[in-house]
């Protein structure tokens, strides 16, 4: 039996997603944070066109449609976590405070930072590297060790070295 995703449905389905997605997200960050006042009208009309343009980039549904159930997994897994708490008895105002902790939500940022590399990576990596650089000069050379994956890797767990760091010592003066 046929499913709607594999009769082609899923190609023309998700980029309307993606675009509401955009358009959503958008839509509530400018009601939000009111940069463009209370108006309605003005706000869906900025998200709505900041979304065409958004749909028109090239890369950027893919972009989106990788780091899209990334996210979800990991609001998933809070909920989760949240929910086995509840039903242990912590009650909302401890997990308020839990979450007003620097270290939860600089977590929670390195998560989300991690997300988004891996995707741009994903999708922009080989327009970076650029193949196989050829040839001796210097340009090739430097080219070869900046976007060698070891080198991308340790770059990376050293930022991430660098957050603990922080926070561990931002934790000992709080003390």
């Amino acid at each position: 039996m046929v499913s709607l995703i594999d009769a082609g449905l899923g190609d023309f389905l998700i980029p309307v997603f993606i675009f509401l997605l955009v358009y959503a997200i958008i839509y509530a960050i400018l009601k939000k944070i009111k940069i463009l006042g209370d108006s309605v009208n003005v706000n869906a009309m900025v998200a709505f066109v900041l979304a065409a343009l958004f749909a028109i980039t090239p890369g950027a549904m893919e972009f989106i449609t990788i780091i899209a159930p990334w996210f979800v997994v990991l609001v998933l897994i809070a909920f989760s976590i949240l929910l086995v708490f509840m039903f242990g008895g912590v009650g909302s105002e401890k997990i308020i405070k839990i979450f007003e902790d620097s270290t939860v939500y600089w977590t929670i940022i390195m998560l989300s930072i991690i997300i988004i590399i891996g995707g741009l990576t994903a999708v922009y990596g080989p327009f970076l590297v650029g193949g196989t650089p050829e040839g001796s000069g210097a340009g090739s050379s430097i080219q070869r060790t900046i976007f060698n994956a070891k080198v991308l890797t340790t770059v990376i767990i050293l930022i991430i070295f660098a957050f603990a760091v922080r926070l561990l010592s931002f934790e000992s003066q709080m003390k």
